[in-house]
């Protein structure tokens, strides 16, 4: 049976007033961007076609209809993590409806959302990131521009959404730092690398004036034709790098990210300051590097103070042995 899309029979249709006004509520008070507020639309949208498929009224939308509008999607080869997506918009959608007072009862209330394991970030290592960055020539002005999306990816961790918002006026360069406008309109300054800022500063004094024809563009990355670069053209262009690069896999600019964060936790950062630079409002968003490097745990217990007391009982400042039917005793390495 093939998949249903919003873009095959609805998308012309004319939203829905709730749903109208909740994406209203999404732009306004809570601040979203519009790719997060579209992705609200693509799935509302959905439960609007079955909704109109079933002729069903939407007053009269209870648990039971929600129930069949999950089976409906199964069925035409929606997979488990699109579902959970869309089931969350649904959620989200209803609530909203409850708490201002259009719906006397949520019926999304209980509609149960089965939890998928998290899947662990994939990340590039140190020297696959030094090939990517080798790979890319510096000599075209299209090579000297991808060259620092890709080191300021890389050196910041920013989403690539907030990479083509960049602004001049969010560059200061003299302080090495760059102003991020992230998620639900949070704010925050990034250090940048002196490698990275190197490449930015390349790419702005001989290729962007040069594409700027007229002088009124704002945004720090630019195209040939002098327009703002968008986030597909981000991901194509790191994607053709990665493959002249000989990196196996999928490159795309979130793996930066996690690399970036990884690579941190590696070389000792805390998790809070990880959590900081990569603007997650969660702590608990951030905790999943740590399952990519446990080796940070383990490098923490050995400065345990028990652990320097058991190194200064041990002759040579060799690791004392450990029962050998307990590996899990055994101590980290010392490296």
């Amino acid at each position: 049976m093939s998949r249903v899309k919003p873009s095959d029979r609805s998308s012309h249709e004319r939203l829905h007033p709730w749903v109208e006004r909740f994406v209203e509520y999404l732009r306004a008070e809570r601040g979203y961007s519009e790719h997060t507020v579209a992705a609200y639309v693509h799935d509302l949208r959905l439960l609007q076609a079955y909704v109109a498929h079933h002729g069903d009224a939407w007053e009269h939308l209870g648990y039971a209809e929600l129930v069949g509008f999950a089976g409906w999607l199964a069925e035409r080869g929606y997979r488990l993590s699109s579902l959970l997506r869309v089931l969350s918009a649904v959620r989200s959608f209803f609530r909203f409806l409850t708490e201002v007072r259009v719906l006397p009862e949520n019926p999304a209330a209980f509609l149960a959302v089965p939890r998928r394991d998290r899947r662990l970030p994939e990340v590039l290592s140190e020297a696959d990131v030094d090939r990517l960055l080798e790979a890319i020539p510096t000599q075209s002005p299209v090579g000297r521009r991808d060259r620092a999306i890709v080191s300021l990816l890389y050196a910041t961790g920013l989403r690539v959404s907030e990479l083509v918002r960049l602004r001049l006026d969010d560059l200061d360069l003299t302080e090495g730092r760059l102003l991020c406008r992230g998620k639900g309109g949070r704010v925050r300054w990034l250090p940048i690398g002196r490698a990275a800022r190197a490449d930015l500063e390349a790419y702005l004094t001989t290729v962007r004036p040069r594409w700027c024809r007229f002088g009124r563009e704002s945004a720090v990355f630019l195209n040939r034709r002098g327009r703002p670069l968008s986030r597909v053209a981000v991901w194509q262009r790191l994607k053709h790098w990665a493959r002249r690069a000989g990196l196996a896999g999928s490159v795309y600019p979130h793996r930066l990210r996690h690399t970036f964060a990884t690579h941190l936790l590696q070389r000792g950062a805390d998790l809070r300051t990880v959590q900081v630079l990569l603007g997650h409002a969660s702590l608990g968003t951030t905790e999943v590097y740590t399952h990519v490097h446990p080796q940070r745990f383990r490098t923490a217990l050995d400065r345990h103070p028990l652990g320097s007391w058991l190194r200064r009982k041990s002759p040579a400042g060799d690791t004392p042995p450990r029962p050998a039917e307990d590996p899990a005793c055994t101590p980290p390495s010392e490296d």
